[in-house]
C-alpha cells in the first residue's frame, strides 16, 4: 500500500483517531466516579456554607449535609432545614454575569427577611475583578443581612459592608457589571422565594 495514497491516509487517520478515542474513554471511565464525588462535595459545601454551617473538614461535607438536609430534593426550587433552632430556606440560583453564567446557593430565614448566607458555586468572571465574587470577604457580607426590601450590591470601596441592617453589601471595585448582575439575580431569587412561600413580593 502506498503511503502517499488516499486509502493509506484514510486508514492511518482512522487508526490514530480510534486510539485517541479509546484512551479518552478509558480515562473517562476511570475518573467518572471521582468527578461525580467531587461535584457532590462542591454542592454539599455550598449548601452548608449558605446555611452558615461550618465544615471543619471539607471531605466530610457530604456526611454533614445528609444530616442537615435528610429529605433533600435536588429538583425542588428550595429545601428547608432546621439550623440552630430556626427554620431556614436554602435555594440554588443562577444568572448572567459579564462573561457567563454565575451559579450559587442562597440561604434565608423562612420569612425571607434575613439572609443566612451565600455561596458561589461557579463563575467565569474576570480574574482579579468580577471573579472576586467567590472570595470569602465578599460572601461573608451577606450573612445576617436585612433583605426585607431586597439587597443592594453597591459600587463602593470593595472592602466589605459591616452594617447588616442596611440591606447593602459592598460591590467589587472595577467590576460594576458583575456587582450589578449579582444584585439582579439575588433580588430575583428573593422575589421567587417569597412567592413560593406565600409571602408576596
Amino acid at each position: 500500500m502506498k503511503k502517499d495514497g488516499v486509502v493509506y491516509t484514510v486508514l492511518f487517520s482512522f487508526l490514530v483517531a480510534f486510539i485517541f478515542v479509546f484512551f479518552l474513554s478509558l480515562a473517562y471511565g476511570a475518573t467518572k466516579g471521582k468527578v461525580a464525588e467531587n461535584k457532590r462535595l462542591i454542592m454539599a459545601n455550598a449548601y452548608l456554607s449558605a446555611a452558615d454551617i461550618p465544615v471543619p473538614d471539607p471531605a466530610k461535607a457530604e456526611e454533614i449535609f445528609k444530616k442537615v438536609f435528610p429529605d433533600f430534593n435536588a429538583s425542588a426550587p428550595y429545601n428547608e432545614a432546621m439550623v440552630n433552632g430556626r427554620d431556614i430556606i436554602v435555594s440554588p440560583f443562577q444568572g448572567n454575569g459579564l462573561w457567563g453564567t454565575i451559579t450559587g446557593v442562597i440561604g434565608v430565614t423562612k420569612d425571607v427577611n434575613t439572609m443566612i448566607g451565600l455561596s458561589i458555586v461557579s463563575q467565569n468572571e474576570t480574574p482579579g475583578l468580577g471573579g472576586r465574587i467567590d472570595e470569602k470577604w465578599f460572601q461573608d457580607q451577606f450573612r445576617g443581612e436585612n433583605i426585607k426590601n431586597g439587597i443592594e450590591v453597591s459600587h463602593g470601596g470593595g472592602t466589605g459592608d459591616t452594617d447588616p441592617d442596611n440591606g447593602e453589601v459592598d460591590g467589587i471595585t472595577g467590576a460594576s457589571r458583575t456587582s450589578s448582575a449579582m444584585e439582579v439575580m439575588l433580588n430575583n431569587k428573593i422575589k421567587m422565594l417569597r412567592k413560593e412561600l406565600g409571602g408576596g413580593n
